[in-house]
């Protein structure tokens, strides 16, 4: 890990649990890692070992039980729903690993659906939609429903989803895992591209094509870091 680049979010003593039916059940224990810009970021490990957990406390979908999750700057513990809420879309891109599109919307309704949210006018919107979609390859989609998508096609659309708020931060959960090996090549390139923009990328996947293009390796087993760089 470079020391020189910008540390964009922190992830310190994070420890999640969750109920099981033989008593509450660790998916994190302890964990302390560094996201920095300009850097691709895969987490590994098997199943079960607290991947998309750990995914989740960066993007800000959940909060550890113990810990802090510092995003852009900013410390979250403290942060009520609406002040993660905009903070996540002022910082944050996510890929979700079914890629989470809307079904009977068009590829560039599903793109331009968070900028609403987000205040952006309706020309703007499409607009940007439009430049994500071209972006990842889709330029001629911008009409097409989710139906009429392969699957690759759905990933690429959710990637330029995740892209066209500009988030200094992009999250990935698994992005490659259901793709053919054609489509996963494209997948990792598209997110190399993000990171030669300055952007950090963070993954969870055990896919050696996207583990091999990683600039810093972390991995978890049964919720702990067992490999990688804790700051």
């Amino acid at each position: 890990m470079n020391p020189g680049d910008p540390i964009l979010a922190r992830v310190r003593g994070a420890t999640r649990t969750f109920p099981g039916r033989a008593g509450p059940v660790t998916a994190l224990s302890d964990v302390s890692l560094d996201i920095r810009a300009g850097r691709l970021l895969v987490v590994g490990g098997p199943s079960g070992g607290g991947k998309s957990t750990l995914l989740n406390l960066i993007g800000l979908l959940d909060r550890p039980d113990v810990g802090e999750i510092e995003i852009g700057g900013e410390a979250t513990g403290s942060l009520g729903a609406d002040g993660l809420a905009r903070l996540r879309r002022r910082v944050l891109g996510h890929l979700f690993q079914d890629a989470g599109l809307i079904p009977r919307m068009s590829a560039g309704a599903n793109v331009a659906l968070p900028l609403m949210y987000q205040g952006v006018a309706e020309g703007e919107r499409r607009e940007r939609a439009a430049k994500a979609l071209e972006d990842v390859g889709l330029g001629g989609r911008m009409v097409s429903r989710v139906e009429e998508l392969s699957g690759g096609e759905r990933h690429r659309v959710g990637l330029a989803r995740a892209l066209a708020s500009a988030p200094a931060i992009l999250v990935c959960d698994e992005p490659t895992a259901s793709l053919d090996a054609a489509n996963g090549e494209t997948m990792v390139r598209l997110l190399r591209e993000q990171v030669a923009m300055g952007r950090a990328v963070v993954c969870s996947s055990h896919d050696p094509l996207l583990l091999s293009a990683a600039d810093d390796r972390a991995t978890l087993v049964h919720g702990r870091l067992t490999e990688g760089a804790p700051p």
